[in-house]
């Protein structure tokens, strides 16, 4: 198996370890067995983190990384939106636009504070502070012209209280992060910000992913008459 482990060099800095992408597409239960005990000699005097999302559906793949100590952390669903939303709303106090360079450290602050369902803070061996800050390193990356192509913001007194980043890719775009601050959660921001989305930005079909156990996202999406694609399972490996 060619390029099984993929560094992610980012996620490195985050950590303070060594962090790998689990590729396997290409997968037998053989090849890979093969290829973890290679990574692992190789990396015997390292402290590593590797995480890997598969389908659902793959019961061989799943059962093998659990054989070899990796743990389910979480399942992720994905949502596809191919019609226009009907919007219904009348967001009286929310204003939508998109952001600029004034805003980041305000986008920071809400990722840091409002994301709890993420695989990073789902995993008891990831500490809540270490999570939060990837979180608002990962919204703050847009502004560095590192993570995302747009992104929208709710403004609530010219104050940003939500934002949406967007990866946009052949004619979607995927939904990469979505917060809105618990002062202003109940408002209205979060379907506003992807309606403003999809009336500015010229796509096909979008895109999200979340957490199954995130009802209120789920609920969301649902209601704006995005469909269930598919879902996937997010295992983790530490190694200290």
């Amino acid at each position: 198996m060619k390029n099984t482990f993929h560094e992610d060099l980012w996620l490195s800095d985050q950590l303070s370890k060594n962090v790998y992408r689990l590729n396997l597409d290409s997968f037998t239960k053989e090849n890979f067995l093969f290829a973890w005990e290679d990574f692992k000699i190789k990396n015997s005097k390292k402290n590593y983190f590797i995480y890997s999302k598969i389908q659902s559906n793959r019961i061989k793949l799943w059962q093998t990384l659990e054989e070899v100590g990796f743990k389910l952390i979480d399942t992720n669903i994905e949502f596809e939106l191919n019609k226009p939303i009907i919007n219904n709303n009348n967001f009286v106090d929310i204003k939508i636009d998109f952001a600029n360079d004034l805003h980041q450290k305000a986008v920071g602050k809400i990722a840091k504070q409002n994301f709890i369902f993420s695989r990073f803070h789902l995993d008891p061996l990831i500490n809540n502070k270490i999570a939060n800050n990837i979180k608002k390193n990962w919204a703050e990356n847009f502004f560095l012209g590192k993570r995302g192509n747009k992104m929208v913001v709710a403004l609530l007194n010219n104050i940003p209280v939500g934002f949406l980043q967007i990866i946009i890719n052949k004619g979607e775009f995927l939904i990469d992060l979505i917060a809105v601050d618990k002062k202003a959660q109940g408002k209205g921001a979060a379907s506003a910000m992807i309606i403003f989305a999809e009336n500015n930005i010229k796509c096909n079909r979008i895109k999200v992913g979340t957490q199954i156990g995130n009802f209120p996202s789920i609920k969301l999406y649902q209601k704006l008459g995005f469909e269930l694609i598919g879902a996937d399972y997010v295992f983790h490996y530490h190694k200290s």
